[in-house]
């Protein structure tokens, strides 16, 4: 089985390299493509990622939807895994992966997995991992979870759409109707750096005022334009 790792990145510059070396480290050497879809960054961040991706693809703003489809069309994996920039998977990612997919077929009920995550440790953090664990169990899987599913369903579903923020709440709502969102139990730890700079708490509201907003009419470039490190 091969996997497709599709990164979505922005002024990752400092950190890409290490993220990406450790992806690296924690893999088997099974087939494996790592395409990295930069979004117009200006502190190094195409350089750093080149050092380890197999390919670096470059767009000439940020819109992290945009990236993933773009990655997905070049993508040529059995899987397609969706990261950002900043996540560490598992020790075992792939080996999880292969043995749901492997061992449970998609049927009309199931339509992709999500790695369960954890912001860290204290209640406050502990509350935010629980909240978007829960979510991914009812149909709505943030791009922290790192999404997985096939190409065929993938397409089917018509891929990312082209949105700046709120990108994986539409593709969560298009994958939901086409089956559940498997949760699966191992954890993948997000750095989340926009969670520890307002809190978990603040984070949580925030999120939830924008989606509203997001179902009221707003535009996502307009939400992207009052949230752009969501």
């Amino acid at each position: 089985m091969k996997f497709s790792v599709i990164v979505a990145a922005y002024n990752e510059g400092p950190q890409i390299g290490s993220s990406l070396k450790r992806l690296r480290q924690i893999s088997q050497t099974s087939p494996m493509e790592v395409i990295v879809v930069d979004g117009g960054s200006d502190d190094g961040t195409v350089d750093a990622a080149r050092d380890w991706a197999d390919e670096v693809l470059t767009l000439g703003k940020p819109n992290r939807g945009a990236q993933w489809h773009a990655g997905a069309e070049k993508a040529t994996g059995d899987l397609f895994f969706f990261l950002r920039a900043d996540a560490q998977p598992p020790g075992n990612w792939q080996q999880a992966l292969e043995h749901y997919w492997l061992t449970t077929q998609p049927t009309a009920s199931f339509s992709a997995t999500a790695f369960s995550v954890s912001y860290g440790a204290g209640f406050g953090l502990s509350a935010l991992s629980m909240w978007s664990n829960a979510r991914v169990r009812s149909g709505l899987a943030s791009s922290d979870h790192g999404l997985c599913t096939t190409p065929e369903i993938y397409k089917s579903v018509g891929g990312f759409p082209a949105f700046p923020v709120l990108e994986d709440l539409e593709f969560s709502r298009r994958l939901k109707a086409r089956g559940r969102i498997a949760l699966l139990p191992e954890r993948l730890r997000p750095a989340a750096r926009h969670v520890h700079s307002i809190g978990p708490l603040a984070y949580i509201a925030r999120r939830a005022w924008l989606e509203a907003r997001y179902k009221m009419g707003a535009t996502p470039e307009s939400i992207f334009a009052a949230a752009p490190d969501l």
